[in-house]
C-alpha cells in the first residue's frame, strides 16, 4: 500500500477543464486566466508570462548581476574604445595643453627625445637630397670648400628653407601620436589656427616691421658695416623669381621655428612644470642658440625678442601673433637681401649690430603689448574652452548610465532603459475583439439639464405656439463603432 503523499504545488493537475474559470478548493495550482495576451485559454503553467517576448528572455540572476554589468557596459561585446587624442582640461593655458594625463609622469621625456631625433633626421635628409641633386645636375659651387650646395643662391636658399619647414609636420605628429593630444592644440588653445586673428595680427605686424627696418637702415646709413656686400641688383627677372620663391617658402620656415620653439617645446616642458616661465626661458635660449654664434648684440636681440614672443603666445593662447611678426620680419629681410644680391651670404640674425638690438628693445614690447590689448578687446581665447554637451543617442546612453549608477544596483531595474515585467493587468492587444459600443458620456461643454441652447451660428428663435418640446435624442454612438439598425 502506497503512502498518502500530498501533491506538490509545482506539479500540474491531472486534468483541468479548459473552460474552468476558478480552481477547485483542494488544488494549490492557480487556474488560467479567462484570456491571455493572445486570447487563448488554458492552464497557467501552459501560458507564457505577460509582456513582450524580449521581457520574457530577460531574466535577472541572483544579486542583480546584469544590473551591475549594465552600469559598466561601454558597447557591444568585442567593442574596443577608441584611442583618440585627449585634450587638456577646460581652462588650461597654452603651455598646459600637453597636460592631458597621457604618457605617465615622465612621458614628456620620450616625446622630447623622439621629436628632436626626427627633426635632426629630417634636416639631414633634406641636406643630403640637396647635395645629391647639386651633384647630379652639376649645379654645385665652383669652390669645393664652399658652405653652400648650389651655385644659384635662390636654389640653395630654397633647400635651406625647406629643411627648416619640415619642423611643422614633425612636431604636429609628435603632439598627436606621442603626446596623445590633438595636433591643433600646438596652434592655439582652440585646437586650430585662428585665421581671422592671424589676418588681424598681420595687418599690425607688416607696417610695424617696415617702420622698424626703416629706422634701423636710417640709423646705420653710411657706416661701413651696413654697406651691401653682395653683387648688386640681379635684374628684374631674377629678382621677381627670388621674391616668388621666398614668398612661397619663408612663411613656412618662420612658422616652423615658432611651432618648434614657442609652441611644441613650451608645451612639452609645460607638462613637467606649473609656471610657463621656465618653458619660455628655455625655449628662448635654444631659439637664440639655433641661429649660431655671432655678435653678442645679435644673441641678446634674439633672446630678448624670444622672451617677449613667448609671453605673447601665453597671453593670446596661440602662435598666430608671433608667426605673423616672424614671417613679416624674414620676408622683408630676405627681400632686401635678394634686391642687393646678398642671398648667398651666410650671415644670420645672430650677426646683427648693436643698433638693431636697441631698436628691437623698443619694438618687441611695443608689438606684443599692442597685440595683447587688441586680443583683450576682441575676446581672443587665452585658455582652452570647456567641452560642449553631447547630443543624440550617445548622450542618452551616458545619462542612463549615470542615473543607474546613482540609484544603485537595487533600483536600476526601475530605470526606463532596463524594463522588467510590467506589474498590474495587461491591456488587451489592438487586434483583439472589438469593444461593444456604449453610451457616450456627456461632454463637459454640454449641460446635463436645462434647455438646450441653439447653435451660435444660427439666429435665436423663440418658442411659438404649437411647438412642443424638442425630442429627446438617444445616446450617440461611439466614434468608429458599428450602429445596429
Amino acid at each position: 500500500m502506497k503512502p498518502d503523499i500530498p501533491p506538490s504545488p509545482w506539479d500540474p493537475p491531472a486534468s483541468t477543464p479548459a473552460s474552468s474559470s476558478s480552481p477547485t478548493p483542494s488544488s494549490s495550482w492557480p487556474s488560467a486566466p479567462a484570456a491571455g495576451p493572445t486570447g487563448s485559454t488554458g492552464p497557467a503553467w501552459q501560458q507564457p508570462p505577460a509582456g513582450p517576448t524580449w521581457q520574457q528572455g530577460w531574466q535577472q540572476p541572483p544579486g542583480g548581476g546584469w544590473q551591475q554589468g549594465w552600469q559598466g557596459w561601454q558597447g557591444p561585446p568585442g567593442a574596443v574604445p577608441s584611442a583618440g587624442p585627449v585634450r587638456a582640461e577646460a581652462g588650461s593655458r597654452y603651455d598646459q595643453q600637453g597636460r592631458n594625463g597621457q604618457g605617465g609622469r615622465f612621458g614628456w621625456l620620450g616625446e622630447l627625445s623622439l621629436v628632436v631625433l626626427l627633426l635632426f633626421v629630417g634636416i639631414v635628409v633634406v641636406t643630403g637630397l640637396a647635395a645629391v641633386l647639386a651633384e647630379v645636375l652639376d649645379a654645385g659651387p665652383d669652390s669645393p670648400d664652399s658652405e653652400v650646395f648650389f651655385k644659384d643662391p635662390v636654389a640653395d636658399m630654397a633647400f635651406q628653407l625647406v629643411g627648416i619647414a619640415i619642423g611643422i609636420p614633425v612636431v604636429l605628429w609628435g603632439a598627436r601620436y606621442l603626446g596623445r593630444r590633438p595636433a591643433g592644440t600646438v596652434s592655439s588653445v582652440l585646437g586650430r589656427l585662428r585665421w581671422k586673428w592671424l589676418g588681424l595680427c598681420a595687418a599690425v605686424a607688416v607696417p610695424m616691421i617696415i617702420v622698424q627696418f626703416g629706422i634701423m637702415i636710417a640709423w646705420t646709413w653710411g657706416e661701413e658695416s651696413a654697406e651691401p656686400a653682395g653683387d648688386g641688383f640681379p635684374g628684374w627677372t631674377a629678382f621677381l623669381v627670388s621674391l616668388a620663391v621666398l614668398g612661397a617658402l619663408v612663411p613656412f620656415q618662420a612658422a616652423a621655428e615658432e611651432y618648434v620653439f614657442r609652441g611644441w617645446l613650451v608645451q612639452v616642458i609645460g607638462r613637467a612644470v606649473r609656471s610657463p616661465w621656465p618653458a619660455v626661458v628655455i625655449a628662448s635660449l635654444l631659439f637664440a642658440l639655433a641661429h649660431g654664434f655671432g655678435e653678442l648684440s645679435g644673441f641678446i636681440l634674439l633672446f630678448y625678442s624670444a622672451l617677449w614672443w613667448g609671453w605673447l603666445v601665453i597671453r593670446t593662447g596661440g602662435l598666430e601673433a608671433v608667426i605673423t611678426m616672424h614671417a613679416a620680419n624674414n620676408l622683408l629681410a630676405f627681400g632686401l637681401a635678394a634686391g642687393f644680391g646678398e642671398l648667398a651670404s651666410t650671415e644670420t640674425a645672430a650677426d646683427a649690430p648693436w643698433q638693431a638690438m636697441v631698436v628691437e628693445f623698443v619694438f618687441a614690447p611695443l608689438y606684443c603689448l599692442v597685440m595683447a590689448r587688441i586680443a583683450d578687446r576682441r575676446g581672443v581665447a587665452r585658455v582652452s574652452p570647456g567641452e560642449e554637451p553631447r547630443t543624440g543617442a550617445g548622450a542618452e546612453f551616458a545619462a542612463g548610465a549615470a542615473a543607474a549608477a546613482a540609484v544603485g544596483p537595487g533600483l536600476a531595474a526601475s530605470y526606463p532603459s532596463t524594463p522588467g515585467p510590467v506589474p498590474g493587468p495587461v491591456a488587451a492587444p489592438a487586434y483583439g475583439p472589438e469593444p461593444v459600443p456604449g453610451p457616450e458620456p456627456a461632454p463637459e461643454s454640454r449641460p446635463t439639464s436645462g434647455p438646450v441652447s441653439a447653435p451660435e451660428s444660427g439666429p435665436e428663435r423663440a418658442p411659438g405656439p404649437g411647438s412642443g418640446p424638442a425630442p429627446e435624442s438617444g445616446p450617440e454612438p461611439a466614434p468608429g463603432s458599428r450602429v445596429e439598425p
